[in-house]
């Protein structure tokens, strides 16, 4: 819904200004605005507040505001429209006062709907000279006839930072590297200056991907190919970036226990400098649908593989610990040792299937009731205040449920129930020791605090 704060920007730390309360990503031109559906000055008539369906049966408060056009710019617009937007603040929603006149960028969704928000670029307008100037500087973009495209290549290198890849040199500009701007009918070329700068102008209006030809022995993020494409008409453009980082990488294919079915399965690269692990430690990937996985950025150096190697056992990966070439025992592990630049391919099986574990429980909440529901995070006591998954359990009308674990591990279970903004009613953690046989636990809920924080219950937080 709220697509307009959504957009994600490579580089937006290097090259960009956020905006923290719902993060926006600031723009370069006034261009970029025009990638939106509808663009006009108006004023607005009436703003009152709705509820906007979400998912079946939900709903997020937010408003609808009532335009009268008078400058269209983009769009086939009535003399009247209605723009939606959220209700302010984290969502990014911009209620505007019944009025005032604004330059309005709107964004066509699913729905048929138009919506702004604080990130869409509108600008409140009072009638000065330098208002009248930016409304003459849209206009004239718009009636261009041609669109651009323009970024940066910057190249940095990562290390580690505690548990965690970051980047251990301040990204550097790329000069005189080569990228492509291609349509399905037209291609062009250009070269990065000297602070890594390029520009495609006077394209026609088409869907253009951006290749830069990089060396073999840097690679940038392909996650989301859509950060390097953009479909441009008349007047609009695009930014779009390129951080490079060498191409240090350990990738595989996964092979899962007979008889199971391909699945999403998280796959990490652990330094075996590292001794305190918790289940964001390291580099991972999630497999894809050939089972494959690619762990990059890493950094030079000896690492430990494996699926559960940082956190134990969970419902979409019930394995024990297993550490390339297919141990449970860390020292059984073959250590990989990787150079810079160096590439590594390796098969890695998983023969195991943790067995589960069930536990039954009753909930009373801090009135003394049997709960309706509970929220319930499993903290794996290999790793002390690291809540390695979670679940929701609807209860019977006795405060009963039951949930997984598995069998060989201790936990703490911390229970809460989120009863209004600010405040959750807590539990002291049930301590669920090592074993196989199914148990029967009790949560009494007998604290509230803004936030059940599993570090400070178990008095882990000096």
């Amino acid at each position: 819904m709220f697509r307009f704060f959504l957009k994600l920007v490579l580089l937006s730390a290097v090259l960009s200004t956020v905006c923290l309360a719902c993060e926006c990503i600031g723009v370069e031109r006034p261009c970029e605005h025009l990638r939106s559906d509808a663009a006009f000055v108006g004023r607005v008539t009436e703003t009152v507040s709705v509820k906007h369906p979400m998912e079946k049966n939900s709903w997020t408060q937010g408003y609808s505001m009532r335009f009268v056009v008078e400058t269209p710019l983009l769009g086939n617009l009535e003399p009247e429209v209605v723009i939606e937007t959220g209700n302010g603040g984290g969502d990014c929603g911009t209620p505007l006062p019944p009025g005032s006149k604004f330059l309005i960028f709107a964004y066509k969704e699913k729905d048929g709907k138009l919506w702004t928000g604080m990130c869409s670029g509108n600008q409140k307008l009072s009638g000065s000279l330098d208002d009248e100037q930016t409304i003459r500087q849209y206009q004239e973009l718009v009636k261009k006839g041609s669109a651009s495209i323009f970024g940066h290549i910057f190249h940095t290198i990562p290390g580690w930072q505690g548990d965690e890849v970051r980047n251990d040199v301040q990204p550097q500009p790329y000069q005189g590297m080569v990228l492509r701007a291609e349509s399905l009918s037209f291609t062009t070329s250009t070269k990065t200056k000297s602070d890594g700068s390029y520009e495609f102008s006077e394209l026609p209006a088409s869907k253009y991907r951006i290749i830069p030809e990089i060396p073999k022995s840097l690679d940038f993020s392909h996650e989301y190919e859509d950060n390097y494409q953009a479909s441009l008409t008349n007047g609009q453009c695009a930014n779009i970036n390129f951080l490079l980082q060498p191409n240090t990488r350990i990738r595989g294919h996964l092979t899962l226990p007979a008889g199971m079915e391909s699945k999403t399965i998280e796959v990490v690269a652990i330094p075996t400098h590292l001794t305190r692990l918790n289940q964001f430690s390291g580099k991972w990937d999630f497999t894809d649908e050939k089972d494959r996985f690619d762990l990059w950025p890493l950094p030079p150096g000896d690492y430990y593989v494996g699926v559960n190697i940082n956190s134990s056992p969970k419902p979409d990966a019930p394995f024990p610990p297993t550490y390339y070439p297919g141990v449970t025992n860390q020292k059984d592990a073959s250590v990989l040792s990787v150079g810079l630049g160096e590439i590594k391919e390796l098969e890695l099986p998983v023969r195991e299937i943790a067995k589960p574990r069930t536990v039954h429980f009753v909930a009373t909440g801090l009135d003394g009731r049997p709960m309706k529901a509970i929220y319930i995070q499993l903290e794996d006591l290999r790793h002390p205040g690291d809540a390695g998954s979670y679940v929701n359990v609807d209860l019977d009308d006795n405060g009963g449920g039951s949930l997984i674990v598995y069998a060989g591990y201790s936990y703490h279970l911390h229970g809460s129930h989120w009863v209004s903004y600010g405040n959750d009613w807590c539990s002291k953690p049930v301590l669920i020791n090592a074993g196989t046989e199914p148990v029967e636990v009790r949560f009494v809920m007998d604290h509230k605090e803004a936030n059940c924080q599993i570090d400070e219950i178990d008095g882990l937080r000096k």
